[in-house]
């Protein structure tokens, strides 16, 4: 069976970036080498995050995939799954943001700010909380890039947290530019 071609080309620099940065927050791709299927997976709250579910359905569904949804019984988790050989080889984690254009960069940041993200409207301050220094780092460089400060610090352990854990807050400057984190305040 041949699957759907994929349309790549058709989104929009910032959008690819923002698919790269929820897949890096909340992805996960899988290859099954028993049926020979390539997935890739999204996991986001089916309560809080109802508008992010259905912008990254859109995306999806706008370069030819068929997305399909779940809710898992367990937790208020709505899981996005395609079968994809080529998104599979495509997405990826851990790329060097530096390299890429500012656009790919503002959606990137996007992505990552609405599956790892808090905004804080009251105190006026976006936070990102991750376990890889080494995303936050770069992140914190590409933000440098676009003329927004940000600063990397590390969590305090609580009973709950397995493995060491750090915060980025980015300044709320952030909001003023054309992003498309839902969190934010996607301006649309």
């Amino acid at each position: 069976m041949q699957g759907r071609e994929l349309k790549w080309s058709t989104l929009l620099e910032k959008e690819r970036g923002y698919l790269f940065g929820m897949f890096e927050g909340d992805g996960y791709k899988i290859h099954d080498k028993r049926s020979r299927h390539y997935q890739v997976e999204f996991y986001l709250n089916s309560l809080k995050d109802k508008k992010i579910i259905r912008f990254i359905v859109e995306l999806l569904k706008k370069i030819n995939l068929n997305p399909n949804t779940y809710q898992d019984k367990r937790y208020h988790c709505k899981r996005i799954r395609v079968y994809s050989k080529e998104l599979f080889k495509i997405i990826n984690k851990n790329i060097n943001l530096l390299e890429k254009s500012n656009d790919f960069i503002m959606g990137y940041i996007s992505g990552l700010i609405d599956s790892e993200g808090y905004v804080n409207n009251f105190k006026s301050y976006i936070l990102i909380i991750n376990t890889n220094k080494k995303i936050l780092k770069n992140c914190k460089d590409s933000l440098s890039k676009l003329k927004i400060s940000s600063r990397i610090n590390k969590r305090v352990l609580n009973v709950k947290d397995k493995k060491s854990s750090y915060r980025m807050y980015i300044s709320v400057n952030f909001k003023r530019l054309n992003h498309l984190s839902i969190k934010a305040g996607k301006p649309r």
